[in-house]
């Protein structure tokens, strides 16, 4: 392998790896390098080879494909391959569903998606397209600086599927830049070469038109580029870093899901049979289990919406989350038992989850997760005998004290769809006296803990209707005495405190029973199931209150007779009918979709401004350049392309004395070829320029016509000898000279005071 291969691949990969670098704050964790390191190897080998051996495109493709299948195994989804590194059947069909289905995974999932073995996907296949495209066409493209555009499209891709918080973006950006740089000087000085060894000449004589021209054009572009810059800081503040995982809404379908408040009795009436729910090691003392949190009304259930704000969204998880809630650590470990549902017990706000056993590869890909409600979701359900872990943080709830002057927090859940107008009447009763929202909020838990009695309904208890519909919740403020458990309280005090216009939700869970052994081992029943209620609060987060009376407050014996008559009247639900038209949904409905549509209008401006001040700062660097460079390119063709063969052999001397000039060599404009040709031998002494001029003299006044061959071979041989001028001198004459060809630039000064 030459040396140009060399630096060509160091470069390449070089680029590529930075250009992945903004995409390492979505992953945040080492596995990333070692999946991104490995297939830019990957990449870069087989780049190697093909040039090596000549491989046609489909071949390097198919190599590609074949060696993504056989890397992927162990770059990323060792847990499922054979040793950690053998593909296995699970492997290929995860690699083959993984590359359609991950791109769109790295948009909804939260990150960071460290212990989510599908994600690893993302940068083995931009690493390793980006690596093995890059190398080949440096290696094998006439106009090596295409090969750039391959790492510059990584990066965007990178940053695209990033986070908000990217790894220094400066300092990755003028890194690339310097690498790209530093490699596109290196090859421009080989150019034209073949020779691995830079020939060294003697220090070139400065002519006096080419620095003053390459100044003031230097000097153009880094103002233009310092113009473009200040108005797209201007145009684009700090705080408006977009990502395209910020556009993005998780496509999670809830209404798929019930609620697991609609089975509240049935849990409380199986803890007869002491039936094991689940079972914890290391809860805190004192904490409670979530089952759920339940923030939508419709009348018929109290429901998860996932609609945001306080109701917040889920989305699928890795094995780590960040934390949204400061509190104290706990690590808690739960086995499944009776429990069954796609709802998944936890503790206070995660910050890290996994599964084990034979299912946890399946359930991990499952887990979706509400950080602003600390509530689990696994959509392929929860069965017996699977066991997670988990760390979460448990917040300090705040003392009376604290709470009586504290404000709500600004945040919103969706308004109750229909509420009793029982309970709207009672509102007022139950706040009467109470003048802050903490004490409008204590005081409607009170109203339901003093006027209300508890029962489940069991038997051997007072009658008490399961479920928490309008027609049951308006039967605990009609009847003659207020009875139900924690599902109708807390609904009930839900729904009151929505009438003070403040956030609210309802938790089920439950209680822990650890009986002040922290770190011990609890077995939950159905007997510690529970609903609350949370509402937020300024500086504390979303603070609980139960609503439900103490079980030992009974209703009083005569109650069940008394309840012959409701039953007269609980067929009153006839009215029921009129459930069905719901129409206050839908102004909602259509307010989302004006939000999407005004959301999605914004991020396509943001888009469009983001492309329109990178072409401008593309056209503004690079656009003197290319613009000498065509004229450069035409007057070349013009002097090599005409009829007259003597023309084009006094264009081939024209071209080889114009190189000369724009590598700094003051050649005499009057001068006879010869005259040149002396003063060019002396200083590139190995050009063989002499011979040049006289065969030019001889093509251009001799007896004869040079034929097709001899002007070929004549224009073959000014080839050579510019090559030799531009090794001949300093890295950053050849520079300008390729950028800022003074030749080209005194050129069009000529013609335009020729015009004035």
């Amino acid at each position: 392998m030459s040396r140009r291969w060399i630096v060509d691949a160091t470069a390449m990969c070089a680029l590529v790896a930075l250009a992945l670098l903004p995409l390492w704050s979505a992953f945040q964790d080492a596995r990333f390098w070692v999946t991104a390191g490995g297939a830019i190897l990957v990449g870069t080998a087989l780049a190697v080879v093909g040039a090596a051996r000549r491989w046609s495109v489909l071949v390097v493709a198919a190599t590609v494909v074949v060696a993504y299948f056989l890397v992927s195994s162990a770059l990323a989804f060792p847990s499922q391959a054979l040793w950690g590194v053998v593909p296995t059947l699970d492997t290929l069909i995860a690699s083959a569903t993984g590359v359609v289905r991950v791109w769109k995974e790295a948009l909804t999932l939260p990150p960071p998606f460290a212990g989510v073995e599908s994600m690893y996907v993302v940068p083995l296949v931009l690493a390793l397209l980006a690596s093995v495209v890059s190398v080949s066409l440096a290696l094998r493209a006439r106009l090596f600086a295409v090969a750039l555009l391959v790492p510059g499209a990584a990066l965007v891709a990178a940053i695209a599927l990033s986070t908000f918080d990217s790894v220094a973006p400066a300092a990755v950006g003028a890194a690339f830049g310097v690498v790209a740089l530093a490699w596109s000087v290196w090859r421009t000085r080989r150019a034209r070469s073949t020779d691995p060894v830079d020939a060294a000449g003697p220090a070139p004589t400065r002519s006096v038109a080419l620095p003053v021209v390459a100044g003031v054009s230097i000097a153009a572009i880094v103002a233009g580029a310092g113009a473009v810059g200040a108005a797209a800081a201007t145009a684009a503040p700090l705080g408006d870093r977009q990502v395209v995982r910020d556009h993005v809404v998780p496509p999670l379908e809830l209404h798929d899901y019930a609620s697991p408040l609609t089975v509240f009795r049935k849990y409380t009436k199986e803890a007869q049979d002491d039936g094991t729910l689940f079972t914890l090691s290391g809860l805190p003392q004192g904490a409670r289990i979530r089952l759920a949190t339940l923030d939508s009304y419709d009348g018929v259930v109290y429901s998860v919406s996932g609609a945001g704000s306080g109701a917040g969204t889920f989305a699928r998880v890795g094995r780590r989350i960040e934390p949204v809630a400061s509190g104290a650590p706990a690590h808690v470990q739960v086995t499944m038992g009776a429990l069954h549902g796609v709802w998944m017990p936890t503790v206070g706000y995660l910050t890290s989850v996994g599964f084990d056993g034979s299912d946890a590869v399946e359930r991990d890909g499952a887990l979706h997760y509400n950080a602003a409600t600390g509530t689990a979701l696994v959509t392929t359900g929860m069965a017996e005998g699977d066991t997670y872990a988990f760390d979460t943080v448990i917040p300090a709830a705040p003392t009376e004290e604290q709470l009586e002057d504290a404000a709500v927090s600004p945040v919103t859940t969706p308004a109750p769809q229909r509420v009793p107008d029982d309970l709207v009447a009672a509102v007022d009763t139950a706040t009467e006296g109470a003048e802050t929202p903490a004490a409008q909020v204590r005081a409607i838990e009170a109203y339901f803990q003093t006027n209300g009695y508890f029962s489940h309904g069991l038997e051997g208890q007072v009658a008490s209707r399961s479920g928490h519909n309008l027609a049951r919740e308006s039967d605990l403020f009609s009847q003659p005495q207020m009875v139900g458990d924690d599902e109708q309280y807390a609904v009930a005090m839900a729904l009151m405190v929505s009438q003070l216009g403040l956030p609210v939700r309802v938790v089920m869970g439950f209680s822990g029973k650890n009986e002040g052994l922290p770190g011990g081992t609890v077995d939950v029943t159905g007997e510690q199931l529970h609903a609350w209620v949370e509402v937020p609060f300024e500086g504390y987060g979303w603070v609980p209150f139960w609503p439900t009376p103490a079980e030992d407050k009974v209703p009083q014996e005569q109650v069940p007779e008394q309840r012959q008559k409701p039953r007269a009247q609980v067929a009153q639900p006839p009215d029921q009918p009129q459930e069905p038209a719901q129409l206050p949904p839908a102004p909602p409905v259509e307010d989302a979709r004006a939000d999407q549509t005004t959301t999605d209008l914004a991020w396509l401006w943001t888009t469009l401004q983001i492309a329109g001040w990178s072409l401008g700062a593309v056209v503004v660097l690079f656009g003197p350049s290319v613009f000498l460079g065509i004229l450069r390119a035409r007057r070349r063709r013009r002097r090599a392309g005409g009829d007259d063969h003597a023309e084009r052999m006094a264009g081939g001397w024209a071209e080889l004395v114009d190189t000369a000039r724009d590598t700094g060599t003051p050649v005499g404009a009057g001068a006879t070829r010869r005259e040149q040709a002396a003063a060019l031998d002396e200083r590139f002494p190995e050009a063989g320029v002499g011979a040049l001029a006289v065969r030019a003299d001889a093509g251009v006044f001799g007896a004869g016509t040079p034929s097709d061959a001899e002007v070929a071979a004549y224009w073959n041989d000014v080839d050579t000898a510019v090559g030799g001028i531009r090794r001949s001198v300093r890295w950053r004459r050849r520079l300008a000279a390729r950028f800022f060809p003074a030749s080209v630039w005194s050129t069009l000064f000529r013609r335009r005071g020729r015009r004035s």
